[in-house]
């Protein structure tokens, strides 16, 4: 009875640290389209965006990997790759920026790694589901 005990107790002790100790960060693709003000504002007073950039992650538990500018002119300005906790953080930078206007438009796409994309593969291999794709339903 003792041994049972202390395997359920670890278990359940298991079981309760492993969110805790799990912590994964996220990987988010920003693409980012700057506001006419804040076009303005970087054209009178030439900066180096990529520290606020940083310290607004920062703030938010994250971490920029990289960031780049697009000078081509096309649909979007640049856009950062970098570590989030979780899509609600994700949504909280977004909003943020949005809420300041120093963007006129924005999209978020989270990304996965090789690793990552492989085991959504064989999740999606392991699933045994009752759905039928359309192509294979005849009415």
């Amino acid at each position: 009875m003792k041994l049972r005990s202390l395997i359920l107790a670890s278990a359940l002790t298991a079981a309760l640290a492993a969110p805790a100790m799990a912590q994964s960060i996220h990987r988010y693709v920003i693409f980012y389209r700057y506001s006419d003000a804040s076009v303005k504002a970087m054209t009178e007073n030439p900066q180096d965006r990529s520290a606020q950039i940083m310290k607004l992650y920062e703030s938010f538990g994250g971490k920029v990997e990289s960031i780049y500018w697009f000078p081509t002119g096309g649909e979007w300005d640049g856009m950062v790759i970098g570590q989030l906790p979780d899509d609600v953080t994700a949504e909280a930078v977004s909003l943020y920026v949005r809420a300041n206007g120093s963007l006129a438009s924005g999209q978020t796409t989270a990304a996965l790694t090789a690793e990552e994309f492989k085991a959504a593969m064989e999740k999606a291999k392991s699933v045994k589901s009752a759905y039928t794709p359309p192509s294979a339903t005849k009415q």
